[in-house]
């Protein structure tokens, strides 16, 4: 999330992130010894080869102008408790404008 673009997209295609990866871990038996995650779970970020899948990491301030284009009331609600949780609000959007 911190790798993506700017504004207006805020975006990076996923094989970026592999491409970062491998460029900070070059060595993944050596990550492995380090952290204690098995690589099979390391190899999971494989799947990001040659994808065509781009990622988009929008401020939620931005998310919100964008919203209030169409909708009266918008917010962020807490995703709960759990590990992380406030990196992960839901945004809410309620009363949508009439486009008369």
């Amino acid at each position: 999330m911190t790798a993506i673009g700017g504004a207006p997209d805020y975006t990076i295609p996923v094989r970026g992130i592999l491409e970062q990866f491998d460029r900070m871990f070059p060595d993944r038996e050596e990550l492995s010894a380090r952290t204690g995650w098995e690589l099979p779970t390391i190899g999971t970020i494989d799947v990001y080869r040659n994808s065509s899948v781009v990622y988009s990491f929008a401020p939620a301030a931005a998310l919100i102008k964008e919203a209030q284009t169409f909708f009266d009331d918008v917010r962020l609600a807490s995703t709960g408790t759990y590990g992380l949780a406030e990196r992960c609000p839901l945004l809410v959007l309620r009363s949508p404008r009439r486009l008369d």
